[in-house]
């Protein structure tokens, strides 16, 4: 995930990578106010862009939810079942 600071928001450019490393989806996200994460390891990483602030979120089933507009919500739906 990919954020880029404007006043009072955030753009949002999130790309999902399968298991191999392919680019699986990608998705741009306006007006965003908060990002929540909820998944067992977050990273940031300025080896992958020192500009706009690059978030790495290890998930096995992301979940992708804008709600009330302006909260993202991401988490891992896959974590810690079998």
């Amino acid at each position: 995930m990919s954020l880029k600071h404007k006043p009072e928001e955030y753009s949002v450019l999130i790309k999902v990578y399968g298991g191999d490393g392919a680019l699986v989806k990608e998705e741009s996200i306006d007006h965003i106010k908060q990002v929540i994460i909820k998944a067992g390891e977050v990273r940031l990483s300025r080896q992958l862009s020192p500009e706009p602030l690059v978030v790495v979120i290890d998930a096995e089933k992301p979940s992708i939810m804008v709600k009330e507009g302006t909260l993202l919500y991401i988490r891992d739906e896959g974590a810690g079942k079998q």
